[in-house]
């Protein structure tokens, strides 16, 4: 399950490098890449999205006919899969945490939604491209005929992205909506994960991106002190977006989260 304002292609080394050994579901998460919006994950400005997502999750896994999974959730996708666990144990066997936690840094979280809505669309491929290695620089400078994963062209030609929620979050903010940036109120964007995380006894990895300035070592820490069977794994040379940054790494540790679990469906 990848982040918000993300598609299912930051999985895509992990996808493949699992392709001989299980079956891998990769969704775009509603409102995102090519999913339509769901019923039952609205996009609200500023809210908990993670609710409304886990509860799309069972009817997907039914349709593919999967009863037990383990999860990989980075960010918003691992909000969802907590929540998740939380409410369908039978279902989820482990869960690999990718950044995320129940205590969130809030400048961390500032500059991602800052990103997000900073441009309502690009003239071109080359211009968004430069706009990501600003907000990356850590990373290569992204290929620009791969930016059509995460952006579609409009009928007047300009690029947007496939995700609706820093559009939401701007129009909100546009029609003079009430409520503070989301990185002032994140009890209500994080609103039931730490519950949630109380209650699961599947085992737990939670990946920290080493430079990474969402999680701290801290929250990654006391979420691992929540749940009764968890531990921290480091990917190096990586910030939020980990499965991205340092994908080999990032496959390494999941594979053997699996191994540990000795995960055959």
């Amino acid at each position: 399950l990848h982040g918000g304002g993300q598609t299912a292609y930051m999985f895509e080394e992990l996808g493949a490098s699992l392709a001989d050994r299980a079956d891998v579901v990769a969704p775009d998460l509603p409102s995102h890449g090519d999913s339509d919006p769901s019923a039952t994950a609205p996009m609200s400005p500023g809210g908990p999205l993670h609710h409304g997502i886990a509860d799309t999750m069972p009817p997907l896994l039914d349709e593919f006919g999967m009863d037990r999974v383990v999860l990989v959730g980075a960010s918003l996708g691992g909000m969802a899969g907590i929540t998740l666990a939380d409410q369908a144990p039978d279902r989820v066997a482990g869960i690999a945490l990718i950044d995320v936690a129940h205590k969130l840094e809030a400048e961390g979280v500032r500059k991602i939604i800052d990103f997000m809505t900073a441009h309502e669309s690009f003239a071109s491929l080359e211009e968004a491209a430069a706009a990501i290695a600003d907000y990356l620089p850590r990373r290569k400078a992204p290929r620009v005929e791969s930016l059509t994963r995460n952006l579609r062209q409009r009928p007047d030609g300009r690029w947007e992205w496939k995700h609706a929620v820093g559009r939401r979050m701007r129009e909100h903010r546009e029609a003079g909506g009430e409520g503070s940036h989301p990185a002032d109120n994140l009890q209500l964007v994080l609103s039931g994960v730490e519950a949630a995380a109380r209650r699961i006894r599947c085992p737990v990895l939670v990946l920290r991106g080493e430079h990474s300035d969402v999680l701290s070592e801290d929250g990654a820490a006391d979420l691992v002190d929540l749940v009764p069977n968890g531990r921290v794994a480091l990917v190096a040379d990586a910030g939020h977006l980990a499965a991205g940054d340092n994908p080999h790494t990032t496959v390494d540790i999941v594979v053997d989260f699996l191994d540990e679990l000795a995960w055959r469906p």
